[in-house]
């Protein structure tokens, strides 16, 4: 994928590596399944997810859904999609946000996306809360940024937002991999198990009402040393991560190329152009 002069979730750190490249879904809605009081899974399905190429665990996407009155979001075509986006009538082109692939399946070309329900509720949130099978949205996927050497101790964290990407990484680590993992929920009625080898450490801390991020920040400047090692991978609300990112740098002495940081969602306002 192109990284367009538009594209805000721009991660801090350049990749070193190749990325499989990103396609473009006509995608069904197949069923959805209520993880959480405040997360919900959508199980999409398209019969090119069969052929869908992995660029890592948190791999980000683009989620095109219909305009009010429209049954299918009218999709553009995949090359140069977001130019083509961008052109098209404000009134009938797809509202488009962001979200992490949680998993897929392509032996049976499903695609799972885990999304927050909150409030005051936005389009996406409200399309999830009422989604049903047989639905059409459009998926263009995916990007990843995780990435790191093997042996290096890393810290992964983030909010409520983040999660299906830290339980995406989570599922990934192998046995001998040192990984200390913080997540911000809601409340304790919204922590999930976690697939992790035994010895990654997971913390989960509670959001403070009116204070997004602020007990995400706290906990990571409480870790000792030895726990926040060589690689972070941190995304949140956009303000808090910043704060977050500031600190690993100036306080822990960590370089800007040791820390992935990405506002994930703004206090007061949206990250994806509408």
């Amino acid at each position: 994928m192109a990284q367009t002069a538009a594209e805000t979730r721009t991660p801090s750190r350049a990749a070193k590596r190749e990325h499989v490249g990103m396609a473009m879904y006509d995608a069904t809605v197949v069923r959805t399944t209520r993880l959480t009081p405040h997360l919900v899974r959508i199980t999409l399905g398209d019969e090119r997810l069969r052929d869908y190429r992995d660029d890592g665990p948190d791999a980000r996407f683009k989620l095109l859904l219909p305009r009010p009155g429209q049954t299918a979001p009218m999709l553009p075509p995949e090359q140069d999609w977001y130019d083509h986006w961008r052109a098209m009538d404000p009134a009938v082109r797809p509202v488009m946000r962001t979200y992490t692939v949680r998993a897929v399946r392509p032996e049976v070309a499903e695609l799972d996306i885990d999304v927050v329900l909150h409030e005051p509720a936005g389009p996406a949130c409200r399309w999830a809360a009422s989604a049903q099978p047989g639905d059409r949205v459009g998926v263009f996927a995916g990007w990843a940024e995780y990435e790191v050497e093997p042996g290096v101790r890393q810290l992964i964290a983030g909010d409520h937002t983040a999660l299906p990407a830290v339980a995406g990484i989570g599922e990934r680590l192998g046995e001998n991999d040192r990984a200390t993992i913080v997540v911000e929920v809601p409340g304790p009625e919204d922590v999930l198990a976690l697939q992790v080898p035994a010895g990654v450490e997971v913390t989960w801390v509670f959001t403070r009402p009116g204070d997004p991020g602020a007990a995400l920040h706290d906990a990571l400047t409480a870790l000792p040393a030895d726990r926040v090692g060589d690689y972070v991978w941190v995304c949140a609300e956009q303000a808090a991560v910043a704060r977050i990112r500031r600190h690993l740098v100036r306080d822990r002495g960590l370089s800007p190329d040791q820390v992935m940081w990405m506002g994930y969602w703004r206090t007061g306002g949206q990250i994806d152009l509408d």
